[in-house]
């Protein structure tokens, strides 16, 4: 988490998540109010968390555009704050929310906060400028762009946000919606300059360059669904639930993470269907039960939940999962534990990169091929959202019940990413 401070007593407050997802926390500092900007569903307590490190209030809460890779938590965050639920005029959120066009403001005490119309991405799509500092959701990234071939995306609109930010003075501090490339910030005047999707002058061009179909992300119906508003699970507290363990009716635990995850450690009597899973094996879970749906941190729960919902299920989701359950010392089964398959690709790339150092230093200097040879992988890997050595791995025995070993594997939201089901516009050599 990084913090900006402002000599006009401006903070910013960088919340990061899995999969390269950035939230934002905007504190006007004499007035101790605070706008969340895109905090996701499972980062609504750190958001809480910052908020009370800086004894402010939370006055908005809103999305730069409706999610279609991760689940929101603007309307938890809004419901637990009592702040007020922003969103764009063309939303089609069903919930109560003041709407925002560009070209509107709002006020954070003396600070303003200027409306920017970002379409292109989605047609829900807005930036926000504070004081030098803009916030472009999926439009704009360090060195690329938002997908435009999700519903209603359009990169011919993409490419006049573009125009509209390329107004801005180039010290403007860019702060995007995902980090795709280890960098969180960039600027206007950078991006002029080495992006080439945002310093493309040519519309055809660009809508040419965006035009590829790409992935879509794992889990997009459900996801959309929720962060629309039309479905929205209850929670219960880890507390509570184990409350009611051993109660009549006792409730059925379904626990939807991976078996791998599952084997790790687990409540006692959970059982143990895979979200990917659940509709084929829908019938293992009594009718007339009582569904509490767990998972590590709730994200896989609630999309589990909201399924059952739709089928006329009872189904609540164990606030903050097995992480939480966790914090609150409960009892927990433990397993065989194993290293998940990402920290399995980062030490073997940093055992390799190393050995390669070493023997290149004193042995040969062919040996420099070998951390040579991952560092090429990895970079792939980030730009692409595919990872061989991972893919590998996941055919391994220690792995080979390892499915979906995080909450919602990152679906990248760049353009022109085939492989990996992102958000993000992978950029095309410039033109000559």
């Amino acid at each position: 988490m990084t913090t900006v401070v402002q000599p006009t007593a401006l903070s910013i407050e960088t919340v990061p998540a899995d999969g390269g997802c950035l939230g934002y926390l905007v504190f006007d500092g004499a007035s101790r109010s605070g706008l969340a900007i895109d905090p996701r569903l499972d980062q609504v307590q750190a958001f809480v968390d910052v908020v009370r490190a800086h004894g402010a209030r939370l006055t908005y809460v809103l999305d730069t555009h409706t999610h279609a890779d991760h689940l929101s938590g603007a309307r938890r965050l809004a419901q637990l704050t009592g702040a007020t639920l922003l969103a764009h005029a063309a939303s089609k959120l069903k919930h109560t929310a003041r709407r925002l066009s560009g070209g509107d403001t709002i006020k954070l005490g003396s600070t303003t906060v200027t409306v920017i119309e970002a379409r292109g991405h989605t047609p829900d799509s807005l930036a926000l400028l504070v004081n030098g500092h803009l916030f472009t959701g999926d439009a704009l990234f360090v060195g690329g762009a938002g997908r435009t071939d999700f519903a209603g995306g359009s990169a011919a609109e993409l490419f006049d946000t573009f125009r509209r930010f390329e107004q801005l003075p180039d010290e403007t501090v860019v702060h995007p919606g995902h980090d795709y490339v280890g960098r969180a910030t960039t600027t206007i005047g950078e991006e002029k300059a080495a992006n080439p999707l945002f310093r493309e002058r040519d519309r055809a061009v660009l809508v040419a360059r965006l035009s590829a179909k790409g992935t879509p992300p794992a889990n997009m119906a459900a996801i959309l669904r929720h962060n629309l508003g039309e479905m929205d699970a209850a929670t219960i507290a880890p507390a509570d639930a184990a409350s009611r363990r051993g109660q009549e009716p006792e409730p059925f635990l379904l626990d939807v993470r991976s078996p791998l995850e599952f084997e790790g450690g687990r409540i006692d009597r959970a059982h143990n269907i895979p979200l990917e899973e659940l509709d084929a094996r829908a019938s293992e879970i009594p009718q007339d039960a009582d569904v509490i749906a767990v998972c590590r941190t709730g994200v896989r729960a609630t999309i589990a939940a909201e399924a059952l919902a739709r089928a006329g299920r009872r189904a609540t989701v164990l606030e903050g999962g097995m992480n939480a359950w966790r914090r609150a010392r409960l009892p927990v089964r433990e397993g065989r534990k194993r290293l998940p398959v990402d920290r399995q690709v980062q030490l073997i790339a940093g055992l390799m990169v190393l050995t390669g150092v070493a023997l290149g230093s004193f042995v040969n200097a062919w040996f420099l091929l070998l951390p040579a040879f991952f560092g090429a992988g990895l970079t792939f890997a980030g730009a692409t959202g595919t990872c061989g050595l991972a893919l590998l791995l996941m055919k391994m025995p220690w792995n080979r019940l390892s499915r979906m070993p995080t909450d919602l594997s990152p679906a990248v939201c760049a353009a022109g990413d085939e492989a990996g089901g992102s958000c993000a516009a992978a950029p095309a050599a410039p033109r000559e």
